[in-house]
C-alpha cells in the first residue's frame, strides 16, 4: 500500500474537483494514446484553486529547494506557477523570490533587454524551474538553454512539476535519468503511480474514480511507457 503525506492527497483531491486531471482516452503530443490528461491550467481557474495548488508548489520548495535566487516559469502553464510560488513563499515564509518567465517569440520592438526572458534574472542566479507535468525531457532542456543564452553562470537547482508521469523516453531512458544525464535533478510534488492508487482506494467528491477499467487501462499504459 502506497501512503502519501496529506498535502499530496490533497493535490490529488484538487486535481479532481478542478478538472485537471481527466480519465479517458487522449492522444499526447508525443503521439502516445494514454488514459489520463492532465491540463494545471484548470488547477489555477480561480482563486480558492491557485491558492491551493500554489500551497503545494511552496510546500515543496520551502521542503527541499530554499538555496535558490529565481523561478523560472516556462511558457506557458510555467508562469502563472511561478507568480503564484513566488508570491505564496513571500506571505506564507517571508521569503522574496524573484521570478520571471521566456517568451515562445522573442520581443523584436521596444526594450528589447526582456525581448527572450522576461524578469528580474541576473548572471550567478541559482534557478528554479517549475511547470506543470513532465512526459519528456527536451522541452525542459530547450527552455534552460535559452535562459543561459540571457545570462551568465546560471545554476539549475532543479525542476519542479505538480505530477511526474514518470514515462521513458523513445530511447528507453527515463526522463528523470535523461534529466540528469543534462546536469537537472527532476523533483515533483506527486508521481503518477501515487495518484491512481489513491483514487482506486479512496472516493473524491462521493466518487471512486479509478475503477478496474481504468486501472487496467493504466497498467497497460505504464507497462509500455513507464519506468
Amino acid at each position: 500500500m502506497i501512503v502519501i503525506e496529506r498535502y499530496k492527497e490533497e493535490l490529488i483531491e484538487l486535481l479532481i474537483e478542478s478538472k485537471a486531471l481527466e480519465l479517458g482516452t487522449f492522444t499526447l503530443k508525443s503521439g502516445r494514446v494514454s488514459p489520463y490528461f492532465i491540463n494545471m491550467g484548470r488547477a489555477l481557474s480561480n482563486g480558492e484553486f491557485a491558492t491551493k495548488t500554489a500551497k503545494a508548489y511552496v510546500k515543496e520548495i520551502y521542503m527541499k529547494l530554499q538555496d535558490i535566487d529565481y523561478i523560472h516559469g516556462p511558457a506557458y502553464k510555467g508562469i502563472p506557477l511561478a507568480a503564484l510560488a513566488s508570491a505564496t513563499l513571500f506571505r506564507m515564509h517571508g521569503i522574496n523570490m524573484r521570478w520571471g518567465y521566456d517568451r515562445k517569440e522573442e520581443k523584436g520592438y521596444g526594450d528589447l533587454s526582456e525581448k527572450a526572458i522576461v524578469g528580474d534574472l541576473r548572471d550567478g542566479d541559482r534557478v528554479l524551474m517549475v511547470d506543470d507535468v513532465i512526459t519528456t525531457g527536451q522541452t525542459k532542456v530547450e527552455n534552460w538553454e535559452k535562459l543561459t543564452a540571457a545570462r551568465k553562470n546560471l545554476t539549475c537547482k532543479g525542476i519542479l512539476v505538480a505530477v511526474d508521469r514518470q514515462e521513458k523516453e523513445e530511447s528507453g531512458e527515463s526522463v528523470s535519468a535523461y534529466l540528469q544525464e543534462k546536469g537537472f535533478n527532476l523533483f515533483s510534488i506527486l508521481k503518477i503511480t501515487e495518484v491512481f492508487p489513491y483514487l482506486q482506494k479512496n472516493p473524491v467528491q462521493g466518487k471512486i474514480h479509478a475503477d478496474d477499467k481504468i486501472m487496467k487501462s493504466f497498467e497497460e499504459y505504464f507497462a509500455q511507457y513507464g519506468v
